[in-house]
């Protein structure tokens, strides 16, 4: 009942995606990512804690929804960011099942290589 539409090991389960959209705190925080933030950002501008900041913002990647990314800065320490990875959500059902289709951002180059360095980055640990 909670198949995805395209059987893409690289799509976010279903139940996992509705889990973050009901959650009020993560639909703030999609809301404040109109634009990369850091998670001290967030933190500001939602008023939760940083440790509520972060499980939202781990809830948030797991659901596909969220973008983590390390910006690399000349001029001091480097900052991790997070970026809405969605433009688009749908939800169907047809008989007894249901299934999401997320539409996505194109990505550019320099998009490409930032995700693909934080993805060593997550290997590494």
């Amino acid at each position: 009942m909670g198949r995805l539409s395209s059987e893409e090991i690289d799509e976010p389960a279903l139940p996992t995606v509705l889990k973050s959209l009901e959650d009020d705190k993560c639909r703030t925080i999609l809301t404040l990512l109109d634009k990369p933030k850091s998670a001290s950002e967030l933190c500001e501008e939602c008023a939760l804690s940083s440790s509520s900041v972060y499980r939202k913002l781990d809830l948030l990647r797991e659901s596909m929804l969220v973008r983590e990314y390390t910006e690399v800065r000349r001029d001091g320490p480097n900052a991790t960011l997070y970026e809405r990875n969605f433009t688009d959500i749908s939800i169907s059902v047809t008989d007894d099942e249901f299934t999401i289709e997320v539409s996505r951002p194109k990505e550019d180059p320099e998009d490409r290589m930032a995700t693909f360095w934080s993805a060593m980055k997550e290997e590494s640990k």
